[in-house]
């Protein structure tokens, strides 16, 4: 018996990419993966410096400082500061590994009614319009910028759904060798009650790992450059 593509597992999967957006609950990996990153293209009009080249994309300094402004402030600042920096560079270039190869292969898309849904779960984080709009103005983000930010995230995370995430199978045989293995987790629970919440953590664990991979090969085959 496997997990097919039912409700359940996308659920599973939209839950693990949305969490990457927010650094105060996720790992570096997945971190690096899905951040919410200004496009490249977004403060075109300054001189400035080029910090990292992926193919034929460039991220320039005011990209990767006003993206880490951005996360900083949705994660209540709990970050290190050099570290964030780091993560949040590699989240531009994964990013961007997935944004062209989206481009490429062209099985998925966004319409402009879909980035608006993006929007309006973003607003709801904030106690009102104003409090929204504050929060934008402070960090000096356009809401043209933000819809083409959310676009470019929600392109991203389409593509992994289709690519890797309706693939990632667990087997009842995997899911019971792990209830079998960890007996003080499951105290008093029978496996037929805790057989879903099992097969959810098997399914990120795997998901997880095929991303790595993924992007591995990615960047492997890309020109990326980064200037220290």
């Amino acid at each position: 018996m496997y997990m097919s593509n039912s409700k359940s597992q996308i659920s599973c999967l939209q839950c693990i990419i949305k969490r990457t957006l927010w650094l105060d609950y996720v790992s570096i990996t997945l971190v690096a993966l899905l951040l919410l990153v200004l496009p490249c293209a977004a403060r075109a009009e300054l001189i400035d410096r080029i910090v990292a080249a992926v193919n034929y994309d460039v991220i320039t300094w005011s990209d990767l400082e006003q993206a880490v402004r951005f996360n900083a402030a949705l994660s209540g600042g709990s970050r290190d500061g050099k570290g964030l920096r780091t993560e949040t560079l590699e989240g531009l270039i994964n990013r961007q590994l997935l944004i062209q190869e989206a481009g490429r292969l062209r099985f998925v898309e966004v319409s402009a009614q879909d980035i608006s849904a993006e929007d309006e779960k973003l607003r709801k984080r904030f106690g009102s319009d104003k409090e929204f709009s504050d929060f934008l103005t402070g960090l000096d983000i356009t809401r043209r910028q933000l819809d083409r930010m959310l676009g470019e995230r929600l392109l991203a995370e389409r593509f992994v759904e289709k690519k890797i995430g309706i693939f990632v199978r667990v087997s009842r045989e995997e899911s019971q060798s792990y209830y079998d293995a960890h007996p003080s987790e499951f105290k008093g629970k029978r496996f037929e009650d805790v057989q879903r919440q099992i097969m959810a953590l098997l399914y990120q664990d795997k998901f997880r790992r095929q991303v790595e991979q993924y992007l591995a090969e990615l960047r492997g085959k890309a020109d990326v450059r980064i200037n220290s």
